[in-house]
């Protein structure tokens, strides 16, 4: 019997640390989780708040950035078209200073070979540009390249076929630039 009573002293002593124990391990979460969250929950929020103050300064830099890269590349592209034909005009200007010089000329002989000259430089330069003449003569109509102005029942023609030339027309690099104003057959 005594051994029973004392290993049921033992037992009760043995549960009453254990609650113990227990009831003091709650007691320290209780302690150190409170004070814990609170400052966790106000570190994240001054943390989360600086990011975003972070986050927003990058955006207005962004921001700022890609306004100054507009303004930039707009200057940029009115530069470039302005002097765009910069080279072509130093080209022409040649021919001008040549035509200038022809007109000096007082005898109809030499103002002939002064205009021929001028006028085979002028077609060079404008070759070397990309300029080219749309070919119009025993052509059938192309809307793509003619513009129609009259038409015409001729029978040594086809049907939509160019009769005459009225304006020349011309393409750079392949792109009209000019359409050709022509007398196209009608039957």
């Amino acid at each position: 019997m005594k051994d029973e009573k004392k290993i049921e002293q033992e037992d009760i002593e043995e549960q009453e640390i254990k609650e113990e124990e227990i009831q003091e391990n709650e007691e320290k979460k209780e302690e150190i989780q409170e004070p814990e969250e609170e400052e966790s929950d106000d570190d994240t929020v001054k943390q989360l708040e600086e990011t975003i103050s972070q986050y927003k300064d990058k955006m207005q830099r962004m921001q700022a950035d890609f306004e100054n890269y507009k303004k930039r590349s707009e200057k940029e592209k009115g530069e470039f078209v302005k002097y765009a034909n910069e080279g072509l005009i130093l080209k022409v200007l040649e021919a001008y200073e040549d035509l200038e010089r022809a007109l000096e000329v007082k005898e109809d002989k030499n103002l002939r070979e002064g205009v021929e000259l001028i006028y085979k430089k002028m077609t060079k330069i404008l070759e070397d540009e990309g300029v080219e003449e749309i070919e119009t003569e025993h052509q059938k109509f192309d809307p793509y390249k003619h513009e129609a102005l009259m038409t015409e029942n001729n029978e040594d023609y086809e049907n939509n076929e160019i009769i005459q030339d009225l304006q020349k027309g011309y393409t750079l690099n392949s792109k009209v630039i000019r359409y050709s104003k022509v007398k196209v057959c009608k039957k």
